[in-house]
């Protein structure tokens, strides 16, 4: 989906609901595919950091997802639903909604975070070794 809507005045953040989710629909889902749509160019200097939360009788921090710039214009994530502790008490007893959100940050931001390292690789390093 691609139907993310602000959720500041800046510009800069903004936010998908995914609601009505079961807990099998969403432990099954272990990768995000995040990437900028044709056309669409960050600013200079800048990239996409993805995130999300539980939101339903039990609320939790947005997560670190991981992040896109101009110079990588799509990941694939590993979600970790699967393993979530929060997750799997929220969605054992109810329906919940996943928020996705997305903030521009400078790169500096995402360089501290270790967000642009693609997540899948390390996956598939610590399977071979």
């Amino acid at each position: 989906r691609t139907d993310f809507q602000p959720t500041d005045q800046t510009g800069t953040k903004f936010a998908l609901a995914l609601s009505g989710i079961s807990g099998s629909s969403i432990t099954a889902v272990s990768d995000l595919v995040f990437f900028l749509l044709p056309g669409v160019q960050l600013p200079e200097g800048h990239g996409a950091v993805l995130y999300w939360q539980i939101v339903g009788s039990t609320n939790t921090e947005f997560n670190l997802v991981g992040a896109i710039a101009n110079h990588q214009p799509s990941g694939v994530f590993r979600t970790g639903w699967s393993t979530n502790e929060s997750l799997g008490t929220a969605v054992s007893s109810q329906s919940v909604t996943i928020n996705l959100g997305v903030s521009i940050e400078p790169m500096s931001n995402i360089q501290n975070m270790g967000a642009m390292q693609n997540q899948t690789i390390h996956v598939a390093k610590k399977i071979a070794m």
